[in-house]
């Protein structure tokens, strides 16, 4: 596409392909409480309605222009890495080991789908001329309010309507008598990935709101990591603190590369003390962190911490006797495929490392693209991170990166919907910013641009 059809495509109205992209990101934060509170006699529909809209959205993007990676990602090791996983996911669903032809469309929307957002996020990104409107939109009208329901989940009795699950019947997790909370989820594992993407946004948001003097964004950033730090311990996960915990000090390290050092540390300084006095000093937060910090001490009492870390560090290992080289086919572990083939034909798959069971699915080779193209997707986050050059760009990024690093290994993104979606969407903007900066025009631009920069 020439430069001048690009300018004036990013004024016009935009197409009704990215008003679905829109719709299957709403639908990712929103099917859960829909099947749980509204219509829950038609759960299934609505599981399936995210991936319609996606799936339309890649037609009509298709029926418009090529589907086609920018330029400067067409020299990199993405085409081939994901294009060598597109090709062994696609054979896979023939294997012979599969026992359905609808388990191997499964394993191809699982795998595939979600990962067309890395060509359709940098466009659609072109149409958004006013990112201070949609970095709002997403905070008040996304973000802020299913942490606060969270909260609210938090304080109600275990049984309370607020507090089901999807699947009528499921029983309610609960540690110390308090609930683990799902937010707008239809389960504990999807409201998981959401929290790192909340903690990484407000981060990210007040990060470029000091670097680029917007105050809005300073904002903004202090309410949401506010709410985070209270409602993070809430879900009981420990993955989700920790993996916190593992992606800030390099996002920090990025954000001092790049000048206004004396601010950053000023406003990590009251950081520290606002996060400190709410964790200390309201009666809320700190029943959060006695509740995940009971959690925590009965999994070492009983040797689930170690047991957790020993099982993703051989799950793999273990799944190679099993998966093999050519594996049983892509869509073979994935909880649905029961509903779709007989039980008997499907492997065992005895753990809960996403790798561990994409060694079953695809075998040693196709594991070996999966994990590699994830690292590689994580080092462009990095780059595109120390090269961003305006408050937008560093909002995308240091919200990208701690989502990539907590998937790389941790999270799943092929066996849990909406991490997946979190991935890719997160991901996919962030591979537009290092699209803009990868020229050496742009890469030697100046680090400092002026004030009103977006």
């Amino acid at each position: 596409m020439s430069p001048v059809q690009n300018r004036w495509e990013s004024r016009s109205r935009p197409p009704l392909w990215v008003y679905l992209v829109v719709l299957f990101a709403v639908l990712i934060v929103a099917q859960g409480a829909l099947r749980k509170w509204i219509f829950p006699g038609l759960s299934t529909p609505l599981y399936i309605a995210k991936d319609v809209a996606l799936f339309g959205g890649l037609i009509a993007f298709l029926w418009r222009r090529d589907f086609r990676l920018a330029i400067p990602l067409r020299q990199t090791l993405l085409p081939i890495l994901w294009g060598g996983l597109a090709c062994i996911v696609v054979l896979q669903a023939f294997n012979l080991y599969v026992p359905s032809a609808l388990v191997g469309i499964l394993g191809i929307r699982s795998y595939l789908l979600y990962s067309v957002l890395l060509v359709l996020m940098p466009v659609a990104l072109q149409y958004v001329e006013r990112p201070q409107r949609l970095v709002s939109i997403v905070a008040i009208g996304v973000v802020a309010p299913i942490l606060c329901l969270g909260m609210r989940q938090y304080t109600m009795p275990q049984g309370h309507w607020i507090n089901q699950y999807a699947a009528e019947g499921a029983q309610v997790e609960t540690v110390m008598g308090r609930t683990r909370i799902t937010g707008t989820f239809s389960y504990i594992q999807a409201m998981r990935p959401f929290l790192i993407f909340s903690f990484a946004f407000g981060v990210g948001t007040l990060i470029a709101g000091i670097r680029r003097e917007r105050r809005w964004y300073q904002i903004i950033g202090l309410v949401l990591l506010g709410l985070s730090l209270v409602v993070a311990p809430m879900n009981g996960s420990r993955g989700v603190v920790f993996g916190i915990c593992l992606a800030l000090p390099f996002v920090l390290y990025a954000a001092f590369q790049q000048g206004r050092r004396t601010a950053l540390v000023l406003g990590i300084v009251l950081l520290v003390l606002v996060g400190g006095y709410i964790g200390t000093q309201t009666d809320l937060a700190v029943r959060a962190w006695e509740t995940f910090q009971t959690r925590v001490e009965s999994a070492a009492d009983r040797g689930g911490n170690v047991s957790r870390i020993e099982s993703m560090l051989w799950d793999p290992i273990d799944k190679v006797s099993i998966g093999g080289i050519l594996g049983y086919g892509a869509g073979a572990t994935h909880p649905g495929a029961s509903l779709l083939a007989p039980l008997e034909a499907l492997p065992d798959v005895g753990g809960e490392e996403e790798l561990g069971r994409v060694i079953i699915e695809l075998g040693v080779f196709g594991a070996a693209f999966f994990s590699s193209l994830k690292a590689w997707i994580l080092w462009v986050v990095w780059q595109a991170m120390m090269r961003a050059r305006t408050a937008w760009e560093d909002i995308i990024c240091m919200t990208a990166f701690p989502v990539a690093l907590q998937h790389l290994y941790v999270d799943k993104i092929v066996f849990n919907h909406v991490g997946g979606a979190i991935y890719w969407l997160c991901v996919g903007a962030a591979v537009w910013v290092w699209s803009r900066r990868s020229t050496p025009k742009a890469r030697h631009s100046s680090r400092k641009p002026a004030r009103s920069s977006l």
